[in-house]
């Protein structure tokens, strides 16, 4: 392993449009970005369509162009005006969700906190984790969208879409920006959500191709990297010059980091590390805080300062901008550390204690990048 040749926190919030104008170059040939929580703060577009069809099924129209409640995060909808149909609206969701709900919210969001159930569910799952436990609700999610028409799925896409439009952190006009500034740039969505999800991305933020899940292969984690170097093995040229941009929650996304040249995640709880094995192309590594539609909307009215309440912690506000010579002298000890770890034969049946130890070690060498004489002001 090795640290990366430069790595920047962009420290205070900023727009996405301002952060291309600091990452992206004009000889940039491809930029590759995800959708879930990437496009849209918080927001999990394919679970959310997932949900929608939950409550077309039982409700159908009947709720369209009313304010009725909607809880947990958007995705149960309920309408206290149909007793009935509330009533087997919730009974349906709960023989469909409550059990891989518990699963996910055990294996998935709780061991991404608890460092001894994290442990356990490298125990349990192997090396990757976090795909082997989202593969139980996606493929319900899958299954059940599988069911409904063509048609109707991208109808209810686009509701989705337009739903949480403040949530926006990607628009249309910043990709037209993107192509104005870097001519003959081509940029693709890469995402784990269905495919209807992706067609109505694709239309409302005017990129040209996309990739996404299906029953028969979900595309998340390294099956991204595989379904992309499918789709255009270009990527994947040591001339390629390649931007690509992802939440990466709960480090889904982290294998991207050995593939492309300059990685950068978008308001992420679990960013990328300036660690990579030394055969990945990976040079630049870029953490940012994108501010939303409505946060933007907000600070222009005069709410200076305002961020969504969703955001647990306030983004630091100073950058840090770090060569490989000062990553080195701050991460030298971690690194033989972590080489240490790689560098040991485990048999087969034990070679997740070794993933989750340089996980452990990976994640840890962010705390360490934001020592004072490190902190440089940011730009304006």
């Amino acid at each position: 392993m090795r640290v990366v040749d430069r790595f920047v926190d962009h420290g205070a919030p900023l727009s996405f449009r301002e952060l291309c104008a600091r990452v992206l170059e004009e000889e940039h040939d491809y930029l590759i970005l995800d959708l879930d929580k990437t496009t849209h703060l918080g927001r999990n577009l394919g679970e959310l369509l997932a949900w929608e069809l939950c409550a077309h099924e039982v409700y159908g129209d009947s709720v369209t162009g009313r304010p009725v409640r909607r809880w947990f995060g958007g995705r149960v909808l309920l309408d206290w005006s149909q007793p009935a149909k509330l009533i087997r609206y919730l009974v349906a969701g709960a023989h469909r969700w409550a059990l891989p709900g518990i699963y996910y919210l055990v294996w998935g969001k709780l061991a991404s906190r608890v460092p001894w159930l994290r442990r356990l569910a490298y125990s349990r799952f192997g090396p990757h984790p976090t795909s082997a436990v989202q593969r139980c609700p996606q493929m319900v999610a899958l299954t059940h969208l599988a069911s409904a028409d063509e048609a109707l799925l991208h109808k209810l896409a686009g509701r989705v879409w337009d739903r949480h439009s403040p949530d926006l952190v990607i628009s249309s006009e910043d990709l037209d920006w993107i192509r104005a500034r870097s001519p003959g740039i081509e940029i693709i969505l890469s995402s784990a959500s269905p495919k209807a999800m992706l067609d109505v991305a694709v239309e409302e933020l005017g990129a040209d191709r996309a990739t996404y899940s299906t029953t028969e292969r979900i595309n998340s984690g390294t099956a991204k990297i595989e379904r992309l170097r499918e789709m255009c093995p270009r990527l994947f040229d040591p001339k390629t010059n390649v931007l690509a941009m992802t939440d990466t929650s709960y480090g889904e996304d982290h294998c991207w980091a050995e593939h492309f040249a300059c990685v950068v995640d978008i308001n992420s709880p679990t960013p990328f590390a300036p660690i990579v094995p030394q055969a990945s192309p990976a040079r630049a590594v870029h953490s940012a805080t994108v501010l939303t539609r409505g946060e933007q909307r907000r600070r222009a009215k005069g709410a200076t300062g305002y961020l969504d309440a969703r955001r647990k912690e306030r983004a630091p506000m100073a950058m840090v901008d770090l060569d490989r010579e000062a990553l080195g002298s701050l991460l030298r000890d971690l690194l033989g550390e972590i080489n240490q770890v790689t560098t040991q034969v485990a048999p087969l049946p034990r070679q997740w204690e070794v993933a989750h130890a340089v996980t452990e070690l990976t994640e840890a060498s962010r705390a360490l990048l934001t020592v004072p004489w490190a902190v440089s002001p940011c730009p304006e």
